[in-house]
């Protein structure tokens, strides 16, 4: 028995055959923190796994919703990756726990998302051949947090190698910017084990998906290093 990792309720403890055997896991959190994060489900834009049912019907391209659509239209991001596919939707409840897990420095709230993390890696990736590329922090932004959030997401699907061949620049927060001052600026990724990832399949792995730039720019100097399909696997998609 413990305590919850988000509301630090005492845990309820049930014991069975797997205690007895010690093939259980206990969750690291309550079952009404857990029941509070919005899951996504159903049918999906193909590319960036938004819920379909939020694309309003003016905006669906095909398969693919409006924004996707755009990137896919524009020669320098056409066509850089695969899919993307988050477990969680932003919503009020996450907002918070994920304030305190990469904000406020809270690492070990990643073990409350493991579960649903590792089934959503299952559902969709589990199949391929894949190399783990977490997203990087820029040297500056890793001193202030003290951990890479993708790093610790990224080892929940252990024992499943990870591969770090990506290095960051420090650069000012893409949350800050324009989407066209973001497709204009210099690319602040850069490969520096290139053997890693040529001629391989590569899942990223990230905290959030919002408007799909970083995931682009990362697989814009993947792909020019030799990597083949590229997806993403991120936590949430706001």
């Amino acid at each position: 028995m413990g305590n919850c990792l988000v509301c630090h309720e005492e845990l309820a403890s049930s014991y069975g055959w797997g205690d007895l055997l010690g093939l259980s896991k206990s969750d690291p959190i309550c079952v009404s923190c857990d029941n509070a994060f919005q899951k996504i489900c159903g049918k999906l834009c193909r590319i960036c796994g938004r819920e379909w049912d939020e694309v309003p019907v003016e905006n669906h391209h095909g398969d693919i919703c409006f924004d996707c659509h755009r990137w896919e239209s524009e020669t320098e991001t056409a066509d850089l990756f695969k899919m993307n596919r988050s477990v969680f939707s932003y919503n009020e409840h996450m907002k918070e726990v994920f304030a305190l897990y990469k904000f406020r420095g809270d690492a070990i709230l990643a073990q409350a998302f493991h579960k649903h993390f590792r089934e959503t890696y299952e559902k969709y990736f589990k199949k391929e051949q894949l190399t783990l590329v977490p997203i990087p922090l820029g040297a500056e932004r890793l001193y202030e947090r003290g951990f890479n959030q993708s790093l610790l997401l990224a080892g929940l699907l252990a024992p499943l190698k990870v591969d770090e061949p990506l290095n960051k620049k420090d650069s000012v927060k893409q949350s800050k910017k324009v989407r066209r001052d973001r497709l204009q600026q210099e690319n602040f990724f850069y490969v520096t084990e290139p053997q890693m990832v040529s001629g391989e399949n590569v899942l990223l792995i990230d905290d959030i998906y919002t408007t799909g730039t970083t995931i682009r720019m990362a697989a814009k100097v993947l792909k020019k290093a030799g990597a083949r399909d590229i997806s993403s696997l991120t936590l949430i998609r706001s």
